[in-house]
């Protein structure tokens, strides 16, 4: 079941990032940590409870774990929190 939940969490993170820079040529150059690529990072941080998830067409959901940003880097650089 861990693993099953891993996979999930991966395949989410990968449509926010690599398929992004893929679909948007605005973002060709991102969705990759190869050197040489600009160093725009978001650190996610997973938290266990209980989280009401909304849909594009209203629907809701409750699920068991949530992803929050934890830090973020911008051109190399550490973007301080507000």
């Amino acid at each position: 079941a861990a693993s099953e939940l891993y996979k999930r969490q991966v395949e989410v993170v990968a449509r926010a990032t690599f398929n992004a820079s893929r679909i948007f040529p605005l973002f060709h150059d991102r969705g990759t940590l190869n050197v040489g690529a600009p160093a725009d990072v978001a650190v996610l941080e997973v938290r266990e409870g209980a989280f009401e998830f909304v849909d594009n067409y209203g629907n809701t959901r409750t699920g068991r774990q949530r992803l929050f940003p934890s830090e973020t880097v911008l051109g190399g650089e550490r973007v301080p929190r507000a």
